[in-house]
């Protein structure tokens, strides 16, 4: 039996992942993504976990130097003394969006990958799925594989599922060495650091600098993000009206961002945040604001069409391995479909059965570190059961 020609819904890292592996195995593949333009991720960190980049290591002839910077420990403070609470060696490396981005579509190449191409709907007919966008000709495809992300329209459209506010937000933001003083950029060096607070928390870490290329530049930057619980109505409302006026449902960019909503970003880091920490956030030139959000769902699969990544279930961030998932996904697709010599029937129930196990083990290792981080609970430096990472295989 030949392998499946497949149509990726969704550009970025779990898509481009997808598309890179399916290939390998002798799929013909289109990837589709919604922006017009290439990504770019805002520059944003992440912690660089194997299933990360498995692909760049294994068939794009990249090193983990190509693409990330290493630290040595993990250090715990109350953010708003800045006394360290605890410390534990954790050799982990960060890494930028743009970085691990444009090495997989350097490896995709850009022939099949198609830009301005939204999802409207997706359908299973007798023949196979349909896709259907909201600009341009509709697709066919033997095998549809749906990585469009949290707010994802194929899983709205297949399950009726949406995202669940999590009743906080994250404050983003990255600051480059000339904006803060040598001390505080000295502080965040070769660690993970954790601010705690009894009603919130803090991350920090060096992430590098990445080209339009995706080429590390030599310069590195701190990246950071500031949880706050804010109620939904009528404060989260208040919270996600851009300048503009306009009620923004998932995300407020810097560019759009209500100057009331910045001031008491700053204010409230000098009122309740001392030191470093303080420096670091007020530092920030670009802050933005994203919500927190999860969702969990019972199923994958449906018929030739699959949810991958947090366009299946969508985790919260503080295990720092959403877009890990969305590769385990990938690969462990690819592999059943090169085990079943490319027939569905067969490698599509026992893709979905393992990755939606591991999905949901996940999902609650998030959700119970939120439930101390964000509510003053124990949160004892190096606890086994907060370690960054997926969980073991089910």
């Amino acid at each position: 039996m030949s392998m499946p020609k497949v149509a990726v819904i969704g550009g970025s890292i779990g898509g481009l992942t997808a598309a890179n592996v399916l290939r390998d195995i002798g799929c013909e593949v289109d990837v589709y993504e919604r922006s017009p333009q290439l990504l770019s991720g805002f520059g944003t960190g992440i912690v660089v976990q194997p299933e990360l980049v498995r692909y760049l290591l294994e068939r794009a002839g990249s090193t983990l130097d190509d693409v990330s910077v290493s630290s040595s420990s993990m250090r715990y403070y109350d953010a708003s003394t800045s006394r360290l609470q605890g410390e534990v060696d954790a050799g982990w490396r960060f890494t930028a969006y743009n970085a691990v981005y444009r090495k997989l579509l350097d490896a995709f190449g850009t022939e099949r990958y198609h830009l301005g191409r939204a999802l409207d709907r997706v359908r299973q007919t007798e023949a196979g799925p349909i896709i259907e966008f909201v600009e341009g000709p509709a697709a066919t495809a033997d095998l549809v594989v749906c990585s469009d992300g949290g707010g994802s329209v194929a899983r709205s459209a297949l399950l009726g599922v949406k995202p669940t506010y999590a009743g906080y937000v994250t404050w983003r933001g990255m600051v480059d060495r000339d904006e803060v003083s040598e001390a505080t950029w000295e502080f965040f060096q070769d660690t993970f650091s954790y601010g705690l607070l009894p009603d919130s928390h803090i991350i920090a870490y060096p992430i590098p600098q990445a080209d339009s290329d995706g080429r590390l530049t030599g310069n590195s930057r701190l990246n950071f993000q500031w949880y706050w619980n804010v109620s939904e109505g009528a404060d989260l409302d208040a919270l996600l009206t851009c300048s503009e006026g306009k009620r923004r449902s998932v995300s407020v960019h810097f560019d759009v961002l209500a100057e009331k909503n910045l001031a008491e970003f700053r204010n409230c880091a000098s009122r309740e945040l001392d030191g470093p920490f303080r420096e670091l956030i007020t530092a920030a030139a670009r802050p933005f604001v994203t919500i927190v959000s999860d969702a969990e769902i019972d199923q994958m699969a449906f018929g030739n069409i699959v949810l991958i990544g947090d366009a299946a279930i969508t985790p919260r961030p503080h295990a720092a391995a959403g877009a890990a998932k969305a590769a385990s996904d990938a690969w462990s697709l690819a592999t059943h479909l090169e085990s079943a010599s490319g027939n569905l029937a067969e490698a599509l129930p026992a893709w979905e059965s393992g990755q939606l196990a591991l999905g949901r083990a996940y999902l609650a290792k998030v959700r119970a570190m939120a439930a101390v981080l964000q509510q003053g609970g124990d949160f004892p430096p190096g606890a086994p059961e907060y370690r960054f990472g997926l969980p073991k295989a089910p």
